[in-house]
């Protein structure tokens, strides 16, 4: 490596510095702009030490004018007495926290403030005790400054409820005059001052104290670098050979920690681990130095696509869609219109809602794209760059830089691919190329000669996406992965030029089927399992996800002649014939049954099923502008229906894993309540630590959306864990665990049989198409030896028992799967 190159790189650390600083520069002016200093890095701290002391004070002093004290006897203590202590309290700090450094911060507009700030909050605590219903839908309205639901909700008030009776100036201004008081001298965070307005003329103004003022600018520099922004690197990252120490080179880019944790007793306890860590940083090691090269190819369709404004392929329009018109008058009320219009007006407002959040969502959308783009096109221009891996509590893997990476979206991957390209040379690797391209396209429940069928019957328009990707678009429509595909089908142009000696970049994956299950139904030798998700060899690869929605879709037959109804308004029967017509696929239920050996619930259930809708809506409305779904205006609903029914194929299909679950929430609780952390050790050295402390949090909702909540632990539960976490965690935390070594165990043992490239995601293994044979037996092998060789759980059993120092329920019972028939099993990674 060049030593230019090592100078590369340390200008792009010290730009990372920079951008790290202008990002956080930019959100502290915006806070400051729009008056929410409270929020800042400064104003968050303030505001968590200035709210006990407050509420305190101002207990003592209405407790003071009670007992009659001389001098207590006064007029903002009547006002005082309408609002809980901790709500004034919260008011008092955000208002004059919010002008610290404004030059809106004159005494009398800050008093006044905080006088108006706490009667809206009495109105509108009563206008919620009225008109639930009506408070809810002004308070949710759509495109509406916070200056104008102000207004609406207080027209609403006059309109709807009994007459308020203004506090008026003088009050406000007397009780906030001594809540400034009261803050002023609990805090030493503000003081008076005089500011100077020409001539002879002076006013009062409130500002930061010096101890303030100095918290600020020593901590700033530290605040700063508190989210910093990490970028590729152009040269090999530093190796891990410890918890600490690996990755970028340089001082200007925060130092990183292997295992993302704030507890420094774990840290300092890996220091002493080194010999038995080894295997762990080995991986981690293989995969950073894995170069990468920006896919030029793809870039510049990337690049075409977004100059014709193209929404397709998981891009977005380059503007936002219109809301639709108006259809009923404006200033028309409710009561006054008929039964048509009030028909028309919530068919309006419940379009326009869900356009305002799709656009919102779209944003976001197009945000990403920008910066993968950007970062894509930086980048581009080095032969190869790298990426800093660390790994979570479970040693779970992940790059340390955001957005353009090997982890990222389907943007994100197709436009990476290995710097270094490996030939072909066998007709296995050209196979295993094709295989990819069914893969990412979405063809991957066939068989293998099926999948290289799919790609010899499309081949024409394959050729024609490798070379000319804008003359037809399909492939952006039609792929699952549409950018991976794009690249494949470069690759594929290749091949069919020079054949076996073609040069392949391009990272073949092979995706576990169901991984969590998969680990679970072999700690378990469970067959019925293991069967679902191909550990045992087939003619056909299994698909739990289509177990599950063909059970579903069975139950929701069933329910076309039902009496019943959900959410007693939608009937189960036009639910369930929509549904029908709408059309279920695996995909309806593969987020809901791929995460339910993590621990997910009925109610994350619902939201995978109406994601699935969203998402399914959109691509329907790209392929057909004027698409309108059966379910149109009635998702939630729909959503509900479908979980339930989708929760109990689940469970139907999903036995024996149920027991590992409900047996690891068993140890854990038992730990839990003895006050212990739940630790154990994977096979390849990596001690895990499962450590929820028990946060007791007290939350005031302001009815205006402000939250006020308390980060204070109380001093008994300090060393207090939290039961119900520890007992809901325990088992995505041991799956992931258990996924996590495998990968590891995967890729040392693919390295010490020559392959050299690694892509790795969790579940998903990547390398070159030449080395795709070795990684998928080293892939078998390593997950054999997990199981045939070991028990992760009863590992996991002898060491929660030495914490324990008592014996904990026998472990589930174990079936009669043979492990071993995972080494023939074509489908297992596939």
């Amino acid at each position: 490596m060049t030593i230019d190159l090592y100078s590369t790189q340390e200008a792009l650390e010290k730009q990372a510095r920079t951008l790290t600083k202008t990002r956080f520069q930019n959100m502290l002016t915006e806070n400051v702009q729009r008056g929410n200093e409270s929020s800042t890095f400064y104003g968050s701290p303030l505001m968590k030490r200035a709210i006990e002391p407050v509420a305190q004070r101002i207990v003592e002093v209405i407790t003071e004018a009670e007992t009659g004290k001389a001098g207590s006897k006064l007029s903002s203590v009547k006002f005082m007495k309408l609002l809980e202590p901790n709500v004034i309290a919260f008011f008092t700090a955000k208002t004059i926290i919010d002008k610290l450094t404004s030059k809106t911060n004159k005494l009398q507009t800050v008093a006044n403030n905080i006088g108006k700030n706490l009667e809206d909050e009495l109105r509108y605590t009563s206008f919620e005790e009225q008109h639930p219903w009506l408070f809810k839908k002004l308070l949710n309205e759509i495109d509406t400054t916070r200056q104008r639901k102000r207004q609406n909700l207080v027209a609403a008030y006059n309109r709807y409820c009994e007459q308020w009776v203004s506090w008026g100036d003088d009050a406000r201004i007397h009780l906030g005059m001594k809540l400034i008081e009261i803050f002023v001298s609990r805090t030493g965070f503000a003081e008076l001052a005089t500011r100077p307005l020409g001539g002879k003329r002076i006013e009062k103004v409130l500002v930061a104290t010096q101890s303030v003022i100095d918290f600020l600018n020593n901590n700033k520099e530290a605040a700063e670098m508190l989210s910093p922004v990490y970028l590729p690197m152009v040269v090999p990252p530093n190796d891990w050979t410890g918890p600490r120490g690996g990755g970028y080179l340089t001082h200007h880019t925060p130092p990183l920690t292997l295992i993302k944790t704030s507890n420094r007793n774990y840290l300092e306890e890996l220091e002493g681990l080194s010999e038995q860590m080894a295997p762990v940083y080995q991986a981690i090691n293989h995969i950073q130095r894995t170069p990468w090269q920006v896919n030029t190819f793809v870039m510049v369709t990337l690049q075409m696509m977004n100059e014709r404004g193209l929404a397709i392929a998981g891009l977005s329009a380059a503007e936002d869609e219109p809301l639709p018109p108006r259809t009923i008058p404006e200033g028309l009320k409710k009561e006054d219109m008929t039964e048509h219009q009030l028909r028309e007006f919530k068919t309006w407002k419940q379009r326009s809602t869900k356009i305002y959040e799709e656009n919102i969502r779209l944003r976001s959308k197009r945000l990403m794209v920008t910066r993968i783009r950007r970062l894509a096109e930086q980048f581009s221009v080095y032969n190869a760059i790298y990426f800093v891996h660390t790994a979570d509590f479970r040693g779970r893997l992940y790059p340390a830089s955001s957005y353009l990476t090997p982890q990222g979206n389907s943007l994100s991957k197709g436009l990476l691919k290995f710097s270094d390209g490996k030939p072909l040379g066998t007709n296995e690797a050209a196979v295993e190329l094709a295989i990819h391209g069914a893969n990412t396209f979405g063809y991957d429940k066939a068989s293998m000669q099926e999948r290289v069928d799919w790609v010899v019957e499309n081949q024409d328009r394959i050729l024609q996406a490798g070379t000319s990707p804008m003359s037809d678009l399909w492939w952006a429509k039609e792929a699952d992965d549409p950018w991976s595909f794009l690249a494949f089908c470069e690759e594929w142009v290749g091949y069919n030029t020079d054949g076996y000696d073609h040069v392949s970049f391009i990272a073949i994956a092979k995706d576990g089927a169901c991984n969590g299950l998969q680990h679970l139904s072999a700690a378990l030798l469970d067959e019925v399992g293991g069967e679902q998700v191909n550990l045992i060899p087939s003619d056909r690869p299994a698909d739990i996800y289509q177990t599950v929605i063909d059970k579903t879709i069975i139950k929701v037959k069933q329910d076309l002649n039902s009496n019943a109804y959900v959410l007693d308004t939608y009937a189960v029967a036009d639910l369930a014939k929509r549904w029908l017509e709408y059309g279920m696929t695996r995909k309806t239920a593969k987020r809901c049954t791929m995460t339910r050996v993590y621990g997910s619930t009925l109610f994350s259930a619902r939201a995978f099923v109406q994601e699935f809708l969203t998402e399914t809506d959109l691509k329907r409305r790209e392929e057909n502008v004027g698409y309108v779904s059966p379910l149109h205006e009635m998702e939630f609903p729909a959503s509900i229906y479908l979980a339930q029914h989708v929760w109990t194929s689940i469970n139907e299909t999903v036995v024996a894993a149920k027991t590992a679950m409900d047996w690891l929430q068993d140890c854990a609780k038992q730990l839990a309540k003895k006050n212990l952390p739940i630790m154990w050790t994977t096979l390849d050295g990596l001690p895990v630590m499962q450590n929820y402390p028990d946060m007791t949090k007290r939350r005031l909702k302001t009815k205006f959306g402000d939250k006020l909540i308390y980060l204070t632990v109380q001093e008994a539960n300090k060393n207090k864990l939290d039961r119900r976490r520890q007992g809901a965690g325990v088992s995505p935390n041991h799956t992931h665990s258990s996924d996590s070594c495998h990968l590891r165990m995967t890729v040392n043992l693919a390295a010490d049989n020559g392959v050299t490239h690694f892509a790795m995601i969790h579940d998903s293994f990547g390398c070159h198409a030449s080395d795709i044979e070795m990684l998928g037996a080293c892939t078998r092998e390593a997950f054999l030896w997990m199981y045939h060789e070991n028990n992760p759980l009863q590992s996991f059993k002898d060491e929660c028992e030495v914490m324990l120092g008592a014996e904990l329920k026998p472990l589930p019972p174990m079936g009669d799967l043979d492990i071993t028939q995972v080494l023939q099993s074509e489908f297992f990674f596939s």
